[in-house]
């Protein structure tokens, strides 16, 4: 297993405020999951949408909302959220500083067509 110096992996734009790296995935020799970190500016919000598999949000700095089915809750550092398959969700970013998450998925590519389906606005730009 390769060791990935992900602190130096640059950073690519996958929505106005919000700034993604792929830490494990296909091209770091991953063969099952994806976990992606992701930097977000306040204020910014993902659209409504679901996968066909289980999605955990770990949130390492600031503060972040998640809507569960149309119930909100809230999470901060040192916690996770568990969104299970088929679960309808959207997120953003509490202020009033940067929030930095990590997302985790059992599959590789997981915004690859057919693998996640927006009820609102577009899939992100990944590279």
């Amino acid at each position: 297993m390769p060791v990935v110096d992900y602190a130096a992996l640059p950073e690519f734009p996958m929505r106005a405020g919000l700034t993604g790296k792929w830490i494990a995935g296909h091209e770091h020799g991953s063969t099952a999951l994806s976990v992606l970190s992701n930097t977000v500016e306040p204020g910014v919000a993902v659209p409504r949408h679901f996968h066909e598999y289980e999605e955990v949000i770990l949130v390492e700095a600031g503060q972040v909302w998640v809507e569960l089915d149309k119930v909100r809750m809230t999470a901060g550092p040192g916690q996770s959220v568990i969104i299970p398959p088929h679960t309808t969700h959207a997120w953003g970013a509490i202020g009033p500083g940067t929030t930095r998450v990590l997302f985790i998925w059992p599959v590789l590519d997981p915004f690859a067509p057919g693998k996640s389906t927006y009820l609102e606005g577009a899939p992100p730009a990944v590279s």
